[in-house]
């Protein structure tokens, strides 16, 4: 089954490449996809580095004045 898909797949190919239409269409392609490559190239977007959190940033909003419990250590 496998052998008869590449025979098939093989022979279309071989008339789509005999067919001067289809020539002339895949290098029209081949033309508009280098244009839009070349214009509308993805731009990669740099995420900031992120800076080092310290333990004063982590324990900003903590008191450790109180014992809320009472019990002492």
């Amino acid at each position: 089954m496998l052998w008869e898909t590449l025979e098939r797949v093989n022979r279309l190919r071989q008339e789509a490449l005999a067919n001067p239409d289809f020539v002339q269409s895949a290098q029209d392609h081949e033309e508009t996809l280098k244009l839009v490559e070349q214009y509308f190239e993805p731009t990669k977007r740099r995420k900031a580095a992120k800076r080092a959190k310290t333990l004063a940033d982590i324990y900003q909003q903590t008191e450790f004045g109180e014992n809320p419990s009472g019990v002492q250590h």
